[in-house]
């Protein structure tokens, strides 16, 4: 919040108190939801000492924390506003500025250009409250040649246009009136939009609102959750739920659109008098078909929600699991909500906002649920399913789905272990350590000699996979999972999947890279895994992607960054936003530290797609890393491919570890001795 007072312009009255008070309601937990700043550093600038220098630096320095906590960014300018020359550009006055001096104002618009052009930043929310507030608009179009290409997100209110005064920071106070009573009607949350507007009526003047999306794929922000709202964790519908339904009703009328909907027959008998008004039309309404198939698709999540909350046959939902479905059914992150409330708020967005213009409207429904039927181990005949999808008419989608799924963990039951851990400092290895197996049961086992240079290596992997494909065979299943474990002075640059086989070696199996120093454990570093184990728990507790992105300054100040991550400061993954030139010193370091971690494939900066690709993708990962690779490949040879952000995080490099790998580690030191296996 800055809010300054300019002597050259004059005193405003009440500003102070009105900063105060609308920091205070953004900060209310029950309100505009903001978290609080760090220890000193203060969040709200008012009074008759606020320089431009000032403001300029604690915007900034608010976008960088931003930026590192993946969070969405608020600012709130209020107070003197006025244009310098002939121009309808908002310069915004802090104390020590002069209407004749152009270098002592502030430029919120370029301000507002460069905050939402840092990296990691999910959006920014701005407030201006001046004269001429309208002239704070940034430029939108330079920020698609910028650092993050577009991939950001702006939602500007502004008290008026270009060319207007604004009186007695009116558009201010009706802002926490509306933040702290809420608006009758509306959803938990409220929009930028709905705020928006309802501050207009209320001031009787025409505020205006810009907005930006270049995040298609996020979860839209709110602005501030809604005091009025009742339906609370007892409530029928969510807040997708309630906005859909409120959509669809508006236009049809105020005794339709007024319609209170608390239970499951409220949905029934809305849906009978929409039945009854068409048959009053002439013709077939489109409003109302709109309205009848959103109140069918409400019924169908809101029976799910019973369904999956009560009658469930499989093992208890947790957060984790209700996420890692919806991602595969979605293809996107879970909405940021937790426990009953990420339920249902994920079935409803599967209902209404994530089917596909083309294809059944009930199928990424039905794919949530079979995969979480797949992961309990529950048959596609079991009671509880058949009668679920019979009453949804989604029967043979069901079985469809089931299919799709079992194929999925067929598919990933056989993985094939190849260890580099023979390799000495930088050095390539003579022997590839290699092991086959089924699930956690060992089908065999074998060492290759090989040439000790990468190209031996890769040559000796064709023979490698000649051997397990016979053994493959021998099971019945099929191969196409394959562990790749090496030290970090091999990871930083190899790409094992690019092996040439004929075909690339990714273009047949997935591969994940491993971090093989993980399998005999120096002294000092014994406990790490047992650390990693807990540190991927503290990973599945959120929504989103739990990932600390590490910028250039932070890299190269090395033993500072050890020390933090010492002192607990991330329990998250680990990404570096840029490439340094000796990746494999700091990969040594980080991935003691990390139980993931991430980095560019080629020197410089991430791009921001790239990173919003790991946000997307998270659930998904590190298998779809395989994919992304696949989708360059193709992309490179000329091939088109959906547009869907996979060549984006074909940017990205990783060394992933799970409870999976760890499982292996945990049985390689079981059976083997000082790194060899027993005899």
């Amino acid at each position: 919040m800055i809010a300054p007072q300019c002597s050259a312009l004059g005193p405003l009255t009440g500003l102070d108190e009105t900063a105060e008070s609308l920091h205070s309601a953004f900060l209310d937990p029950g309100a505009g939801g903001c978290e609080q700043a760090p220890p000193g550093v203060p969040s709200l600038l008012s009074g008759s000492d606020v320089k431009r220098d000032e403001i300029d630096k604690a915007v900034r320095e608010a976008a960088e924390r931003a930026g590192e906590a993946g969070a969405v960014l608020v600012i709130m300018f209020i107070g003197h506003g006025t244009t310098l020359g002939q121009m309808p550009k908002l310069s915004f006055m802090a104390s020590d500025s002069s209407e004749d001096l152009s270098t002592s104002v502030v430029d919120i618009g370029h301000l507002l250009s460069q905050v939402l052009d840092v990296h990691g930043v999910q959006g920014v929310i701005a407030v201006v409250d001046t004269c001429h507030a309208g002239g704070a608009v940034p430029d939108l179009g330079m920020l698609a040649a910028g650092v993050r290409q577009g991939a950001t997100r702006l939602a500007l209110l502004m008290s008026v246009g270009a060319t207007e005064p604004a009186y007695g920071l009116a558009f201010s106070r009706a802002l926490v009136r509306v933040l702290r009573e809420g608006l009758p009607g509306a959803g938990e949350f409220l929009s930028p939009a709905e705020v928006s507007e309802s501050v207009s009526k209320e001031t009787g003047t025409d505020s205006r609102l810009v907005t930006m999306d270049g995040l298609t794929f996020q979860p839209q922000p709110w602005l501030a959750r809604n005091a009025r709202h009742t339906a609370g964790n007892g409530g029928l519908l969510r807040a997708v739920g309630e906005e859909d339904l409120r959509r669809a009703l508006e236009p049809l009328g105020e005794a339709v659109a007024a319609f209170a909907v608390a239970t499951a027959g409220d949905l029934g008998r809305l849906r009978r008098i929409l039945e009854a008004l068409g048959q009053h039309v002439a013709r077939p309404d489109q409003h109302i078909t709109y309205a009848l198939r959103t109140i069918d698709r409400l019924t169908d999540a809101v029976r799910t929600c019973e369904f999956l909350s009560s009658s469930w046959p499989g093992k208890p939902l947790e957060s984790d699991r209700i996420r890692r479905a919806y991602a595969v059914a979605a293809r996107q992150p879970a909405p940021e909500s937790n426990a009953d409330e990420l339920l249902r708020d994920c079935v409803e967005s599967l209902c209404l906002r994530v089917p596909l213009a083309k294809g059944s409207p009930t199928a990424p429904l039905t794919d949530f649920v079979a995969t979480l039927a797949v992961e309990d181990g529950l048959d596609r005949d079991t009671p509880q399913l058949t009668t679920w999808s019979r009453n949804r008419g989604a029967a043979v989608e069901l079985t469809d789905a089931f299919a799709v799924q079992e194929r999925r963990v067929a598919e990933r039951r056989l993985r094939l272990v190849v260890s580099l851990h023979a390799a000495v400092a930088d050095e390539w290895p003579e022997t590839l350590l290699v092991w086959l197996l089924d699930g956690d049961t060992l089908v065999d086992r074998k060492d290759f000699a090989c040439s000790p240079t990468q190209s031996g290596v890769e040559r000796q992997l064709g023979t490698v996979l000649k051997w397990a494909a016979v053994k493959a065979r021998n099971t019945g299943l099929t191969l196409t999972c394959i562990d790749i474990a090496a030290p970090s002075a091999l990871l930083a640059n190899w790409r094992p999947e690019e092996t040439r086989l004929g075909p690339r070696l990714g273009f047949h199996y997935d591969l994940v890279l491993r971090w093989s120093d993980r399998l005999s454990l120096p002294a000092h570093l014994g406990l790490i895994n047992v650390f990693a184990r807990r540190q991927l728990d503290a990973m599945k507790s959120g929504a989103g992607a739990p990932v600390s992105w590490l910028d250039k300054t932070q890299t190269t100040e090395l033993y500072e960054l050890l020390e933090r991550l010492g002192d607990g400061w991330s329990e998250h993954a680990l990404a570096l936003s840029h490439r340094p030139e000796r990746l494999a010193e700091l990969l040594d370091s980080l991935l003691a530290s990390a139980p993931i971690v991430l980095w560019p494939d080629s020197p410089g900066d991430l791009p921001a797609a790239s990173r919003d690709s790991v946000e997307r993708y998270w659930q998904q990962l590190p298998g779809e890393f395989s994919a992304a690779y696949r989708a360059s490949w193709r992309q490179a040879s000329g091939q088109q491919d959906p547009a869907d952000g996979r060549r984006d995080l074909a940017r990205v490099r990783s060394v992933w570890l799970d409870e999976q790998w760890l499982d292996f580690c945990d049985w390689f030191e079981t059976h083997s001795f000082d790194g060899e296996n027993a005899p």
